[in-house]
């Protein structure tokens, strides 16, 4: 009897003892403040206050709001070049925006080059139903859904395999007749944007913009009488395809989610974006509370895109571990999946710096395609400055069959850095002036040093820049590192 009640006591005690215990080792909120870095949150028997329960609320709004910008961060870039591509000239749904004298300073485009003929086209399959596009040949590209997933490519290793040809693009969901003789792309979206480079014959653009105005673009349902093909020069015009940075960004992106089908992104994703207002057969008409959430979300999203970009932290992102130079492409795939798995922090940095993301620009094939270095900092890990003069040495023998380019970019706007020169670059095509080895010093600062006019960048007081170095048609020494560019260093 004894033994008996004592184990009924010990039992009660040990009882007791873990439920005394319990509160402590879970770390369960009781009557306390939950201080964080984002503020202090009273709560009483475990119940947060009306004060602490909003603050919270908005806590999580901005939290999903920002986790949003980036993730939808390629879908709403491409989105805005989509849109402001069909904004050009007359707005002609046929049309075919053609930079004809090169992509100046003037065209807000995420990285542009300044050394191939670009073209541009914002296809509507919602509008149109299924569209022809016929493609000369001799073209890089491809068209793309506006979450940035290829379609179909244009060039050697493309579908037209560089001769060129008649293609069709079906709308999402599309079960009509599929007429033969076409190359058929099956759109997951219906905006389609084709884009499309040429190169220079003899440093020229001429024959390039010829070629390239051989393009047509129909609906299908006008096969048998094609209309007369729109083309709108780009070159010296303000054209804009670049995505906000406050709540015009998630209008943008509730107008994209409207139009488009709902599988376009996962249900996660779906409900991510419901969460803060933006659903599908729902208009997105935040109050006044929210949108002032969802506008800090953006300059928060912003934040964290240029940090994601500019100051990385990804080791796999440094081309060589003894340089500065980083891959535009991290981990070298254009899908991000290397890993296993989506990697959405390294698909933002790039989709905040540029824009097409094809398997040509990535595909490690020597003499062909293209490769891209970029850097935002010179030799001792400093950021570029406008006010300061730098030099970049390329050795000599540069390992490209096509040619070489240096461009220098806003930070700002990761757009061509508009210093009062058309082309803010140096080439093969600019005629730099090699040293007595073969190699050339690129130079950078806001006064052109005495003799190296041919080899020199204007940058703009009180500006940062970075500069993309592009290798086209790179040779086996690019891969296998035996050439590799110095750092940008200061001049003095």
């Amino acid at each position: 009897m004894k033994i008996l009640l004592l184990s009924a006591m010990l039992g009660v005690a040990i009882a007791s003892n873990v439920e005394a215990q319990t509160p402590d080792q879970h770390g369960w909120i009781g009557t306390e403040t939950v201080k964080t870095r984002f503020g202090d949150f009273k709560f009483k028997n475990g119940y947060p206050d009306d004060v602490a329960a909003a603050k919270l609320r908005d806590v999580l709004l901005i939290s999903r709001g920002t986790e949003a910008y980036l993730t939808q961060m390629p879908a709403v870039s491409w989105y805005r070049t989509w849109k402001g591509t069909a904004a050009a000239g007359d707005k002609m749904p046929n049309q075919l925006v053609v930079w004809e004298t090169l992509m100046d300073a003037k065209t807000l485009l995420l990285t542009g080059n300044t050394e191939t003929v670009y073209g541009l086209a914002a296809i509507d399959l919602k509008r149109d139903g299924p569209v022809i596009v016929e493609v000369p040949p001799k073209m890089l590209g491809g068209f793309s859904d506006l979450w940035q997933e290829q379609i179909a490519g244009i060039g050697p290793t493309g579908t037209d395999k560089g001769v060129g040809g008649k293609f069709l693009l079906l709308p999402p969901g599309y079960d009509g007749p599929v007429p033969g003789g076409y190359l058929v792309g099956k759109a997951k979206t219906f905006g389609v944007v084709l884009g499309m480079r040429g190169f220079l014959v003899d440093g020229k653009p001429g024959p390039a913009v010829a070629l390239m105005k051989k393009t047509r673009i129909y609906p299908l349902s006008q096969a048998d009488k094609p209309p007369q093909m729109a083309f709108v020069n780009g070159s010296g015009n303000e054209i804009d395809t670049l995505m906000a940075e406050d709540f015009q960004y998630f209008n943008d992106l509730a107008v994209l989610i409207e139009r488009e089908p709902s599988d376009i992104i996962n249900t996660a994703e779906r409900f991510q974006l419901a969460s803060i207002g933006i659903e599908k057969g729902k208009p997105f008409t935040p109050d006044a509370d929210k949108k002032a959430a969802l506008a800090e979300a953006a300059r928060l999203g912003a934040a964290l895109a240029r940090t994601n970009s500019f100051a990385s932290t990804d080791p796999a992102r440094l081309t060589y571990l003894d340089r500065k130079w980083e891959w535009a492409f991290i981990g070298g795939n254009a899908s991000w999946d290397a890993q296993g798995y989506v990697n959405t922090d390294r698909r933002a940095a790039f989709a905040y710096i540029a824009v097409g993301m094809s398997p040509a620009m990535v595909d490690k094939v020597v003499g062909q395609g293209s490769q891209y270095l970029w850097t935002m900092r010179d030799s001792q890990g400093n950021y570029l400055d406008g006010d300061k003069t730098y030099r970049l040495h390329l050795p000599a023998n540069i390992p490209v069959v096509n040619f070489w380019s240096v461009v220098v970019y806003d930070s700002r706007s990761r757009s061509e850095l508009r210093n009062g020169e058309p082309f803010p670059s140096v080439s093969q095509y600019t005629g730099p002036k090699a040293n007595a080895d073969g190699s050339i010093d690129v130079y950078f600062g806001p006064t052109v040093p005495a003799g190296k006019e041919k080899n020199w960048i204007k940058t703009i007081p009180e500006k940062g820049w970075f500069t993309l170095l592009r290798f086209y048609g790179p040779k086996k020494e690019f891969f296998d590192q035996s050439w590799k560019p110095d750092d940008i260093v200061e001049a003095h």
